[in-house]
């Protein structure tokens, strides 16, 4: 278990140093969202004025926050999939598995590299959205504080885990770049337009409606409102139940992904 965790741990700091070592991609990953941030914030302002209950009494630009996290982690999330692809087409996969390290300290490694990178990008979105809401007429306030962004945080980062894992199952089974890139955007805007990213399940058209109840980027997101902007940041649902029903789900659906990467990684060494 020592060299296992040692194995992880140097391979988690490889894949750090590879990122830190392209600092364009992190800032073009950073400021896209930002962008969406204040563009969005200021165009549906006056559509948050007029139906202030359905966004929680809150402005659109503070309704917007928790959205944006999670746009970060659903955009950066292809980078797992597409750095495994790297590893295995410059050869440095398979000249580590001439080493005795342990095949799973591999794939942990890549994914605890991601989850940190986007552990830093969801703190940077907090900080710059309350920066820039001091100059909106309705300020960003937090109503839980530090224990509020961290558990909205967390939310987002189990969500992560599983898109991760699951673009590490895309790369793995097309062992091509723009493949995996074409199904990772593939799959994230049909999942962010049919959830309460934007607007509020309320305000959305009835098929639409039925769709975001049953998406889990819904349950996310929510929870985070809930999580940042107070209990009655989501109206006509208990707080609690809520965000612990999202916990649930999001474990069960990042179990489910990272047994799909691992196993296809498996494949992946015997063939």
């Amino acid at each position: 278990m020592n060299d296992f965790l040692s194995e992880t741990y140097i391979l988690y700091q490889r894949s750090m140093r590879k990122q830190l070592r392209r600092p364009i991609a992190i800032y073009f990953s950073l400021i896209q969202p930002i962008m969406w941030m204040l563009l969005f914030g200021q165009i549906f302002n006056r559509i948050a004025g007029a139906n202030a209950q359905a966004f929680g009494n809150k402005s659109y630009f503070q309704f917007f926050v928790p959205s944006v996290l999670l746009q970060t982690l659903l955009f950066g999330a292809a980078q797992s999939g597409i750095g495994i692809i790297n590893d295995i087409q410059s050869g440095f996969l398979n000249k580590l598995l001439t080493t005795p390290v342990h095949r799973m300290a591999i794939l942990l490694g890549r994914i605890l590299g991601d989850l940190t990178r986007m552990s830093l990008q969801g703190l940077l979105i907090v900080l710059i959205a309350w920066l820039a809401g001091q100059l909106q007429a309705e300020r960003v306030r937090y109503e839980y504080g530090l224990a509020g962004v961290l558990g909205a945080l967390a939310i987002a980062l189990l969500f992560g885990l599983g898109l991760a894992s699951l673009n590490v199952f895309i790369a793995l089974k097309t062992r091509n770049t723009e493949s995996t890139f074409l199904i990772a955007n593939f799959l994230t805007l049909p999942l962010l337009f049919t959830s309460s990213a934007q607007l509020p399940i309320t305000l959305l058209p009835d098929w639409l409606q039925t769709a975001a109840r049953i998406n889990p980027v819904t349950y996310s997101i929510d929870s985070m409102r809930i999580l940042l902007n107070g209990e009655h940041a989501v109206p006509n649902v208990q707080p609690g139940p809520l965000v612990l029903q999202t916990v649930l789900i999001l474990s069960v659906l990042a179990a489910l992904e990272l047994t799909l990467a691992v196993r296809s990684f498996r494949q992946s060494l015997r063939s």
